[in-house]
């Protein structure tokens, strides 16, 4: 984004690995892979995921992406995303100056926009960030294909949430995006693949319009952004009809024993 609205101070929040007793509210439904709510601790299960990717990720993948890419679609990838994603939620706009002087929030200036945008963000900058952290060789280069590949198969896995829900919306603007830009290539077998020689621009150029949509608290240009993209195209219609014929989990559903055991005395 541009450097007159970065940030000066930036104070990440750290990471931390609990064990969850129980959850509800906002991290309720559908089960979050991860959550940093309100936007100050991560909190994350590694087994959970490894689930989530061998139980959905997987299938979606051999369901829905061009069968030469499907062995790039990995847990590694999969799970430093999650990773990338949560702490990109912390380190992007929140704090705000308006034209006119006046000191605001992302939060407070896009109102009913926020969510589904912020989840976008999170995970296109998290993308980008991915690869950022390749080129400065603290992650390995053997990411660069599977990272995008395994993004994609998480684009049809979020939005089965529901164009409703903020994570299904800021993920159908996020392939919708990418697949208007030739990153994404619909088959005629009705997959998608990933075009490796243009995706790494059509990442940084959503990174950079989200982010200056949030940084100039520009309500109208969010609601635009959501309008033209946030909607079930024809690749994603496809998608979600094949999975729904082959009965693919939307979700892991999440017990909670110790809880239980509390609630009912035993």
């Amino acid at each position: 984004m541009d450097s007159a609205y970065k940030s000066k101070d930036v104070n990440a929040a750290p990471i931390r690995v609990i064990q969850l007793l129980f959850n509800a509210g906002d991290v309720k439904g559908p089960q979050t892979l991860a959550f940093n709510l309100p936007n100050d601790e991560l909190n994350i299960s590694e087994t959970c995921e490894f689930y989530r990717f061998k139980q959905i990720l997987l299938p979606i993948a051999a369901a829905c992406v061009e069968v030469e890419q499907q062995e790039f679609c990995d847990f590694e990838s999969f799970f430093t995303h999650t990773i990338c994603h949560e702490c990109c939620h912390g380190i992007g706009p929140h704090t705000i100056t308006l034209p006119d002087g006046r000191k605001s929030t992302v939060r407070l200036e896009l109102k009913e926009f926020h969510s589904a945008l912020e989840e976008a963000k999170a995970d296109i900058v998290g993308l980008w960030a991915l690869r950022f952290l390749i080129s400065q060789d603290l992650l390995s280069e053997s990411l660069l294909k599977s990272m995008y590949v395994s993004f994609l198969a998480g684009c049809f896995r979020s939005v089965r949430f529901g164009l409703e829900e903020a994570h299904g919306k800021g993920q159908a603007l996020q392939f919708n995006w990418l697949y208007e830009k030739g990153a994404f290539i619909l088959h005629s077998d009705n997959k998608v693949s990933v075009d490796f020689s243009k995706i790494e621009d059509a990442v940084e150029s959503l990174s950079r319009e989200i982010l200056t949509i949030q940084a100039k608290g520009d309500k109208e240009a969010a609601g635009l952004l959501l309008q033209r993209y946030s909607v079930m195209t024809e690749p994603l219609k496809i998608a979600l009809k094949v999975l729904e014929n082959i009965q693919v989990p939307v979700d892991v559903a999440t017990t909670f024993p110790i809880a239980d055991e509390i609630l009912h005395g035993s």
